[in-house]
Formats: structure tokens, C-alpha cells, sequence
């Protein structure tokens, strides 16, 4: 998906080969095998390349780039988007100049705590821009309706599909007066229009949005993962959330994303198990039915946005750039 939005817009894209670290030992094994080479071979990329400035957002594939970095004495910037941050991060936050972060828990794991400042997540400027009208008329959804949005992320989650068909089967009854728009995920399209269609509920299924902003403005509750990504996108449109965390996320740390944005009132977790789908249930009629309570939590959800986490971060690196 990347390297297909780098050739979209007109940008260079290098491409390392990097191992994840898996937790057995042949995983082990191989990630201590590899991982020298793979440093190696950043390094000599970043010898050609000669930038002024490298940013790592987390996650095995930085790893062994800001390591490189911090070789060839070039300046790094870490940020890290989750309220856990995993091995990756927690190595390159020891070289990096600054470690931006999104949660306050986030802060609290680094080992150089001097260097971390919390600024939240960067979210794309058009996110939030469309009124509900625009959204709903780009999308096709109906507004005098309430929207759910069903999103596992941009390849879609299984199990809360499964959910959600089986509440859709069994409880018809429950969407009569609201649409779904449902991100489901490649090979899943067909099979759930038609179940909505047998149904009679009014719903939009598509296997991926591109226009992300239409679906965040024309939604009014979200069923949804807890990537930091999409709640931060969700909560900046002020979208009440139904948040489950995907359960072989490393560390677990969706589920300690979701229950900040708990905490601070501005969505409900569920675990994602057999039993979801009863939660799911009980949790989106209590926010269809109460406009009060949808409005305290997109409320809460606009309160936890902080000023520009993405103005702040290039300004950071622009400040290297002009150095140079």
C-alpha cells in the first residue's frame, strides 16, 4: 500500500529487507543472524543518500535505520505512535535528539525520559474538513440516519465482521433506523451487500474507502481497532467509538491505546471473544439511543486533540534541514 502511494505522489522509495524479532527461539536465532546485515545495508543507503535529518515512526522495519543513523552521526527523530512502545522504539529512543509521543504511558518506557515530549499523533489536514451533508452525498449514505462506521483497518478485521453479520442475521430489528458504511476488507464486499440487502438495512459496504474524510464526516458512531492511527482520526472528527483491540498486537498495546481513550471518556472498550458480538450489541444500541451520551464522548474525543502534532514534528526537522 505504501510503495503504492509513494508512486502515486511522485516520491523516491528505498526498501530494506528487515526480520522481525518472532519470540521463540529459532525467531531469536534468526533476528541476531540478520540483523548486523541488515544495519549494514542501511548504513551504506544513508552513505548515498546523505540526509540531513531521519525520522523513525517505531516498528522492526526502523530499527535498524536509525541505528544506521545514529553510526553515521546523522541526527534522528523518534516518534512513536502507541501508548506502548515496542523494542524498536525503545532502542532508538537512546539515539534519537527527541522522542514525540502520543500518550502520557508512552513516556514513562523510555529510558531517556529528557528527550520525550508528548505532542500526539499527526492526522492528514483534510481529516475533519467535510461537513456531515458533503460526507454522506460522496459516500452515498443516508443523513438523516445514523451512520456506523465498521472499520478494522485498511485490509478489515474477520472477527468483528463475523460480529457484526451475526448481529445483522439475528437482530435486523436494531439497524432499522441506522446505516452502516463497513471497510470489510478485501473478498468480503459481495457476500456482505447482499446479507445487508436480505436484511433490509440500509448500509454502504465497500473492501476500501479512498475517501477517508467523507467516511469520518458521515459517520456518528465507529465499531473499530484501536491502531493509535485511527483513533486519533476518529477522535479529532469526534466520533464516539467502539474500540476492539486486535488481541496479537505486540505487547498488547492496542488494548492499552483503547483504554486511555476509555479513561478519558471517548469510547468503550471490548475485548475482542466469543461473546463481542452481545457487547457490540448492547454498547451500539445504548449509543443510538442517547444523543447525550454520543455527545459527551465526541466531545471528549475533540478535547484529547492536541495542536498540530505534524507541524510541530516538521518543524523539528526542518530545523536539521536548514543546519545542514
Amino acid at each position: 500500500m505504501e510503495e503504492k502511494l509513494y508512486r502515486e505522489y511522485g516520491y523516491r522509495m528505498e526498501t530494506i529487507k528487515a526480520v522481525k524479532m518472532r519470540r521463540s527461539f529459532t525467531g531469536i536465532f534468526g533476528f541476531i543472524f540478520a540483523y548486523p546485515f541488515t544495519v549494514l545495508n542501511c548504513y551504506r543507503l544513508l552513505g548515498k543518500l546523505k540526509p540531513a535529518v531521519v525520522l523513525a515512526s517505531g516498528g522492526f522495519v526502523s530499527g535498524p535505520v536509525g541505528t544506521a543513523a545514529y553510526m553515521r552521526g546523522i541526527p534522528l527523530i523518534l516518534q512513536e505512535q502507541n501508548s506502548l512502545p515496542g523494542l524498536s522504539s525503545k532502542l532508538l529512543n537512546l539515539m534519537a535528539s527527541v522522542t514525540y509521543t502520543a500518550y502520557p504511558e508512552a513516556g514513562s518506557r523510555f529510558m531517556r525520559k529528557e528527550s520525550v515530549e508528548m505532542v500526539g499523533n499527526p492526522v492528514r489536514k483534510f481529516i475533519g474538513g467535510l461537513s456531515r451533508e458533503e460526507g454522506c452525498s460522496v459516500i452515498g449514505c443516508d443523513p438523516s440516519r445514523k451512520n456506523v462506521l465498521i472499520i478494522g483497518g485498511s485490509q478489515g478485521a474477520q472477527s468483528i465482521n463475523r460480529a457484526m453479520e451475526e448481529l445483522i442475521g439475528t437482530f435486523p430489528s436494531d439497524f432499522k433506523d441506522a446505516g452502516l458504511i463497513w471497510q470489510c476488507g478485501r473478498g468480503e464486499d459481495v457476500r456482505l451487500k447482499k446479507l445487508c440487502g436480505r436484511k433490509n438495512i440500509n448500509a454502504v459496504v465497500k473492501d476500501f474507502f479512498g475517501r477517508m474524510d467523507a467516511v469520518y464526516a458521515a459517520a456518528d458512531i465507529a465499531v473499530c481497532r484501536a491502531g493509535a492511527l485511527t483513533l486519533s482520526e476518529l477522535s479529532q472528527c469526534g466520533i464516539p467509538m467502539i474500540m476492539i483491540p486486535y488481541p496479537y498486537a505486540t505487547a498488547d498495546h492496542q488494548s492499552s491505546n483503547a483504554r486511555y481513550f476509555q479513561q478519558m471518556g471517548a469510547g468503550i472498550m471490548i475485548k475482542d471473544s466469543p461473546e463481542m458480538g452481545e457487547l457490540i450489541r448492547e454498547a451500539l444500541l445504548n449509543l443510538l439511543d442517547s444523543d447525550d451520551l454520543r455527545g459527551r464522548m465526541s466531545s471528549a474525543g475533540q478535547r484529547m486533540v492536541k495542536e498540530d502534532p505534524a507541524e510541530i514534528i516538521a518543524g523539528k526537522l526542518l530545523e536539521y534541514v536548514e543546519k545542514k
